[in-house]
């Protein structure tokens, strides 16, 4: 009895063991004809007329990348403006070219002036009156003191108060020098012109650190809030790139435009760098270290997919999902593993021999690149 029992589910057992081997055997059938159908192979004739050209999946550096004009301008924070401290005549101008270098302590202009020859005369004056009335020093310096100060005011350097006290000699024509090193970039005067106090006579721009200004649409204007990494390339200097940060945007807009005005700063040091010259703006953002393939093998329809190159002369479409992006490389997120091969040249003729292959009914593998 028990060995009757047994056998029947000997039986039993071997019987479902066949019917599963045998539906696997059909799903593995059915998967191969499906992978087989979703294949195609190509000869190495088929692959130099089709013009098929591959690249590696690789792991590396991407970033968002858009770029924008920009022009060189004077820093107006670095600018000194060089004004008249009291009424007087420019009798000489020592700097009128425009864009001359101008060195600090060079001097810029000589001018007489009847307020400042009077002061003159006070200090040469207690000068005199301290060798003739000893007696009453503490009074006399307090008075060459007062008059030093009103020349120091005037704008006389400590050098050329010395000059005076030493000679007793006042001197018609005073010569003023330049406080800041720097580039003329305008002089507002002539030779023989009366001018006030506080008439403007030059102004000297340090070019050592200069503006980039830039203008972008108000929906660019997000990056900024992303600290991007910012680098300029000017035409003058192609494939050279300097740092530069942003350092200025327009609260308002210009007047009925939709744009803004946005400058970043450069170093200048070396002097290579012009104000007027243009240049390119190249922004880097949302940087990452991901598997990256070039955009070209992107097709877009239903689906994103990429041709992939299998074996020799084989190759099959994967989905996948793409991420960062910008104009030559595309972040991929999933669909695909470092150091596979994918096609970059010639993904629309494997689509077209997949859809023939298939039947023209396959309509989800159309697409445009991206």
């Amino acid at each position: 009895m028990k060995k009757g029992v047994y056998f029947s589910w000997f039986l039993l057992l071997s019987w479902l063991i066949v019917v599963s081997c045998n539906e696997n055997k059909d799903m593995h059938q059915a998967h191969r004809k499906q992978v087989s159908m979703d294949m195609i192979t190509f000869t190495g004739r088929e692959e130099l007329y089709a013009g098929i050209k591959t690249d590696t999946v690789k792991r590396k550096e991407i970033s968002e990348f858009s770029s924008i004009v920009g022009t060189a301008a004077f820093d107006e924070q670095k600018i000194t403006v060089v004004t008249a401290r009291f009424r007087g005549r420019l009798e000489k101008l020592y700097v009128k070219t425009p864009q001359q270098y101008v060195t600090k302590g060079q001097p810029l202009y000589a001018i007489y002036s009847e307020e400042l020859l009077s002061d003159e005369k006070e200090l040469v004056g207690a000068l005199e009156q301290q060798e003739k009335f000893s007696s009453i020093k503490q009074v006399i310096d307090e008075l060459i003191a007062g008059a030093r100060k009103k020349l120091l005011l005037w704008g006389l350097s400590p050098e050329q108060i010395a000059t005076i006290e030493k000679t007793k000699k006042i001197a018609p024509l005073v010569d003023f020098y330049s406080p800041v090193s720097g580039t003329l970039v305008e002089l507002s005067v002539s030779e023989g012109q009366y001018v006030e106090a506080g008439t403007a006579l030059y102004r000297i721009a340090d070019l050592s650190e200069l503006w980039v200004e830039a203008q972008v649409y108000t929906n660019e204007l997000q990056w900024l809030k992303e600290k991007p990494r910012v680098q300029i390339e000017f035409d003058a200097y192609p494939g050279e790139l300097l740092g530069a940060k942003p350092v200025f945007e327009n609260p308002a807009l210009e007047t009925d435009q939709k744009i803004s005005l946005i400058r970043f700063l450069i170093d200048n040091r070396k002097d290579r760098i012009k104000p007027g010259m243009m240049g390119y703006v190249h922004v880097k953002r949302n940087e990452r270290q991901t598997l990256v393939i070039p955009k070209t093998s992107i097709l877009v329809g239903e689906m994103v997919t990429v041709w992939v190159k299998t074996m020799d002369n084989m190759y099959e479409p994967r989905s996948v999902k793409i991420g960062v992006q910008n104009k030559k490389e595309v972040e991929i997120l999933s669909g695909l593993q470092e150091g596979e091969i994918v096609v970059t040249n010639g993904a629309f003729l494997l689509n077209s021999a997949l859809i023939l292959k298939k039947g023209a009914g396959m309509g989800d593998m159309g697409g445009m690149k991206m």
